[in-house]
């Protein structure tokens, strides 16, 4: 189901543009939106790092020619995560690592080992992520290097990537697992991973997403999960 989105000057209403099962999606720049929705249980977010990160040589032509993968949207200044801090019970924040400074100190870090025990490239290890949880770090291991990818992304399994950071679902559904989620919003939603991860556990989601190519993107990625599980439960129901 579309409906529309419109600013909220003068308090005036923010709806979602698109409705699809329990996630409610927003075309918009998360600073827009987020004040005029009810705080998060959950807030899981990998915006952009402000490292000014490009594609490689090898992939120009990728990136010239797939409009998917397009730059990144604010990744060329520095990220300020303070409006994210207080607007979810749990906070966690993907590429926390690069943004620190700007970060309350905290000791339980979320790291994703993307190489398991596979010769280095020139590409990082690993990614990490900050929380406000208590606790030790925690480790997430699953494979993903270029085209070898392991989990339900493989290439084997007709995978394709969506786009230029994209995460896998497991690692979603990890970090929905260590927040103990009730609900989630998603302020840099990118190609909806958080969202499948989230409609498949049957919790709201409420994903934002500034770029309209990328947010097109997660909207028909979610709208097929959606209705692969309708499909799944009428014929449970047969």
């Amino acid at each position: 189901m579309q409906r529309s989105y419109r600013g909220s000057k003068g308090g005036a209403a923010v709806k979602p543009t698109h409705v699809i099962g329990c996630c409610q999606l927003y075309l918009a720049d998360f600073k827009d939106v987020l004040p005029h929705l009810p705080r998060a249980h959950a807030l899981i977010a990998d915006p952009p790092y402000g490292n000014d990160y490009r594609q490689k040589r090898s992939r120009n032509k990728l990136v010239q020619t797939d409009v998917q993968h397009a730059p990144i949207v604010g990744n060329a200044v520095p990220f300020d995560p303070a409006p994210l801090l207080s607007a979810g019970d749990v906070v966690i924040l993907w590429g926390g690592n690069y943004y620190a400074d700007r970060l309350p100190a905290n000791g339980k870090w979320l790291v994703w080992d993307k190489r398991e025990q596979t010769t280095p490239d020139d590409g990082a290890d690993l990614e990490m992520a900050w929380t406000n949880l208590s606790g030790v770090p925690r480790m997430h291991r699953q494979l993903w290097r270029g085209i070898c990818r392991r989990g339900e992304e493989n290439i084997s399994r007709g995978a394709r990537k969506l786009h230029p950071n994209q995460k896998p679902v497991a690692l979603a559904d990890w970090c929905i697992d260590q927040a103990k989620a009730r609900d989630v919003t998603d302020t840099h939603m990118g190609s909806g991973t958080m969202g499948v991860a989230c409609l498949r556990r049957g919790i709201q989601f409420v994903g934002i997403e500034i770029d309209p190519v990328h947010y097109q993107t997660a909207v028909d990625r979610l709208q097929r999960e959606y209705e692969t599980q309708r499909a799944a439960q009428a014929a449970q129901g047969e």
